[in-house]
């Protein structure tokens, strides 16, 4: 199943950049290029870092609070997820976190796993709020209607079974516990403890304070996202519009949930520039500024993440190894999960 969603990927991105490069003078490519100011990208750069450090502050407070965890720690477990995510296939950053903010002793690496859910959840339907509110008159291209309502189901489906399994946490953990009993290969005590594990990561959903702290520092993620677009778009379009900025933004966060290779390849430059060229970009400089931006973010993540291992105390080779192990519980789990079914 592995080896199957890695070609996948690969084939999703490879049709992306076809999409991307479709109709494009390269003469045109070029110079759109080479006439950009590119000091508009140290901005750009600066504000993705805040980007950053918005969602490192969320995931405090998705985690029960400031108290529970320190900043830092949770902007260099942020920071090694992304690091992973661009460079190794399965997206296996989102398992490498876990495991970082664990080091700290204070949260369980499933409490944290079950954070990144409803972290996953918050961010689709703030973008979805972003699309209703900022950007009603704007026409979107089918797919990316159909992509919007597609999460709008899924995502919000997600949220309603949270909220429900939340509200419900005590009969869910004894119904599980009934279920562990018939199975005679998984240990009951441990799993429960996983299972009571993953629901204090959905605790913050019953907590106003806290999600609406969440909340907050999810919206100032995705303006400070959004204001790192328009600072790039500068540098190819002088009088690019913020409206414009936002819509690419929304577009390829919805583009992203699909699989691709690491890094996003081919898929984010598609995004870009299909939204650019709606509000009457060159399809050249629509992709200049896709490639600029998308380069400008992967360093920018990289560095910061090959910074946070050094301060962690990782070696990459381990950060790897624990990368892969995470992956191969997960998938020994599932069958497991699934034969008992």
């Amino acid at each position: 199943m592995r080896r199957w969603t890695v070609w996948i990927g690969a084939a999703v991105s490879a049709a992306a950049l076809l999409l991307a490069f479709r109709g494009v003078d390269w003469g045109g490519l070029m110079r759109a290029a080479s006439g950009a100011d590119y000091a508009y990208l140290l901005p750009a750069a600066l504000l993705m870092l805040a980007a950053i450090a918005a969602r490192a502050e969320r995931w405090r407070w998705l985690l029960g609070g400031r108290d529970r965890v320190g900043y830092w720690r949770s902007y260099r477990a942020v920071s090694i997820g992304y690091l992973m995510t661009n460079v190794l296939p399965f997206r296996l950053g989102e398992l490498v976190r876990p495991i970082v903010i664990s080091r700290g002793g204070a949260i369980s690496a499933m409490h944290a796993l079950s954070s990144i859910a409803v972290e996953h959840v918050l961010d689709v339907v703030m973008i979805l709020a972003l699309l209703a509110v900022a950007l009603p008159d704007v026409p979107l291209p089918p797919l990316v209607a159909q992509g919007a309502r597609l999460s709008a189901i899924a995502f919000g489906g997600a949220a309603v079974a949270m909220m429900l399994l939340v509200a419900a946490h005590r009969r869910a953990g004894r119904a599980v516990e009934r279920f562990l009993d018939t199975v005679p290969w998984l240990d009951t005590a441990t799993w429960l403890r996983r299972f009571n594990s993953a629901l204090e990561g959905l605790s913050v959903l019953r907590r106003p304070r806290l999600f609406a702290m969440s909340a907050l520092w999810t919206l100032i993620g995705w303006l400070a996202s959004a204001a790192s677009l328009y600072c790039a778009m500068l540098a190819f379009v002088p009088d690019a519009s913020l409206t414009s900025a936002f819509f690419a933004t929304v577009t390829s966060t919805l583009v992203l949930l699909v699989p691709s290779t690491p890094g996003y390849i081919g898929v984010l430059e598609w995004a870009i520039r299909d939204s650019l060229v709606l509000f009457g970009w060159s399809p050249e400089a629509a992709l200049a500024c896709a490639i600029g931006f998308h380069f400008m973010e992967l360093a920018v993540m990289n560095v910061s993440g090959v910074a946070c291992l050094v301060r962690e105390g990782l070696s990459w080779s381990a950060a790897v190894s624990e990368a892969r192990r995470a992956g191969a519980a997960q998938r020994e789990a599932l069958p497991a999960m699934e034969e008992a079914g």
